[in-house]
């Protein structure tokens, strides 16, 4: 039977419904408190709402500051993987935002057509006192540009990252004076003053990133203990602390390391390998992606290591009390082995079955502490490799038959799958476990572009992101619209 959860598996976090409500209000909450002493008096309705379309794109803004801070004990329910998904689908709902904030001012009584329009759009760009909102525009689409298509590939991370922050400042510094220059829906003092408080909240959260997490992370006081090559392409990174009281984590969570005396902008996420029950040591099983990753075999032992974390909702706390079906693909085997070791330091009962895929059978490198720590339990595993070999393995990648063999004897309907691994790898998963059986509710995944992959769980998470943008732009418009017929 299940175990108790540790205190590293506590829930924290505010549930998904009422973040929602938070950060609708918290974005079209401006809006509706300048509407209220009427400071839109005397403007038609396109331009009050386009003013009011402004004032939303800029608290959306703002709380983008929020959305990417990591924190864990305020969206930790939904998984920060999550958290990210919905910043980056957010980055293009602030961006419609701001386009209906333009067009909008482009509509006149009497003066609608299209060669009108383009001359009065032409106007607003010269115009010295609209700089800042243009200088701000223009930032927005850069930032959502490189994000999209040029993090980590044609711009590398750290630089992009370093770079993103700086321009996404200026951005809402920018805003900040467009809005309370030119902005006349912001001569109410209550909607000020609400705008006003969204920036202190942005400013209070670059504070704690920038300032108090640095501290933070290298306050647990983690340095390297070993760190070897297990495979031409997988490194062992093993971490001790000898405060082990100032850290905890539920297995299957993730952190991010800053390696050496540098500050935490530069660190990077991996999946922790070790079972809660393994401190005061940490482990990391990582993959050489061609950048920092490919050197970890050379830190040298008593380097420091800032931890920050822990993060991520891939947990046994996610699980019912059914069986559980692992299915990792490449260095998505970490976060399964520490699942498999904290299910066998707890002398968990439950069936667990296990499809792994690597390149080779070299990379398969957890896969006798797999076997011997899940012996005695009910528990079998197919481990696949791409290519041939005598090791035992099976060639290929999983498939419905490697699927309906390990679930042969298991209720469908009761079992909870994590997966982890490669997008594509994951999207393949998630498809052949729906067509087996299991409900898309009991999948698990461990994955950053929730916003972008195309499988059944990430769309239903992808509605969910829209369906409360959808309601910040609802309520701004509604908003508008009623103070236009008051006014």
């Amino acid at each position: 039977m299940p175990q108790p959860r540790s205190a590293g598996d506590r829930f924290i976090g505010l549930p998904a419904p009422v973040l929602a409500v938070i950060y609708v209000v918290l974005t079209a909450g401006p809006v509706l408190l300048a509407s209220v002493t009427g400071g839109p008096r005397g403007s038609t309705v396109f331009s009050l709402l386009a003013r009011a379309g402004g004032v939303a794109a800029l608290s959306m803004f703002l709380m983008q500051f929020v959305t990417s801070g990591r924190f864990e004990t305020i969206s930790g329910r939904i998984g920060l993987d999550r958290t990210m998904g919905f910043h980056r689908l957010a980055a293009v709902g602030t961006l419609g935002m701001v386009g209906l904030h333009v067009i909008l001012f482009l509509f006149r009584a009497g003066e609608s057509g299209v060669t009108a329009m383009a001359d009065r759009l032409l106007a607003y760009f010269l115009r010295p006192d609209l700089l800042t909102g243009v200088i701000a525009t223009l930032l927005a689409v850069i930032l959502i540009v490189t994000g999209k298509y040029m993090r980590g590939r044609v711009l590398p991370y750290q630089g992009w990252r370093v770079g993103h922050g700086a321009m996404a400042v200026a951005l809402v510094l920018l805003g900040l004076h467009h809005a309370f220059t030119n902005a006349r829906f912001m001569a109410d003092p209550l909607g000020a003053a609400a705008l006003l408080f969204i920036a202190l909240v942005a400013l209070a959260s670059l504070f704690v990133v920038y300032v108090l997490r640095p501290v933070h992370a290298f306050s647990s006081g983690f340095t390297v203990t070993s760190a070897r090559s297990l495979s031409p392409s997988i490194a062992e990174l093993v971490l001790t602390t000898d405060a082990p009281e100032r850290f905890s984590f539920a297995a299957g969570q993730f952190v991010w390391l800053t390696i050496g005396r540098r500050h935490t902008v530069t660190d990077n996420p991996f999946s922790i390998a070790s079972a809660p029950s393994d401190l005061p040591q940490l482990r990391f099983l990582i993959r050489d992606a061609g950048d920092m990753s490919g050197s970890v075999s050379s830190i040298a032992p008593g380097t420091r290591v800032g931890v920050d974390g822990p993060h991520g909702s891939f947990t046994l706390r996610e699980a019912g009390n059914g069986p559980i079906v692992l299915l990792a693909g490449g260095i998505g085997i970490a976060p399964v082995l520490s699942l498999v070791r904290a299910l066998a330091a707890t002398d968990d009962r439950r069936p667990v079955r296990l499809i792994a895929g690597a390149r080779s059978a070299a990379d398969h490198v957890a896969r006798k502490e797999i076997e011997d720590a899940m012996a005695g339990h009910d528990f079998r595993a197919i481990f696949l490799a791409d290519m041939d070999d005598d090791s035992g393995c099976e060639k290929g990648t999983c498939d419905a038959g490697h699927l309906n063999r390990i679930l042969e004897d298991l209720d469908r309907r009761a079992i909870t799958a994590f997966v982890c691994g490669p997008r594509a790898m994951m999207e393949s998963a998630i498809g052949l476990l729906v067509q087996a059986g299991v409900p898309a509710a009991h999948i698990v995944m461990e994955r950053f572009d929730f916003d972008g992959g195309d499988d059944v769980v990430c769309r239903i998470v992808r509605r969910r992101f829209i369906s409360v943008i959808a309601l910040v732009y609802g309520a701004t418009l509604a908003v508008a619209l009623v103070a236009a017929l008051i006014r």
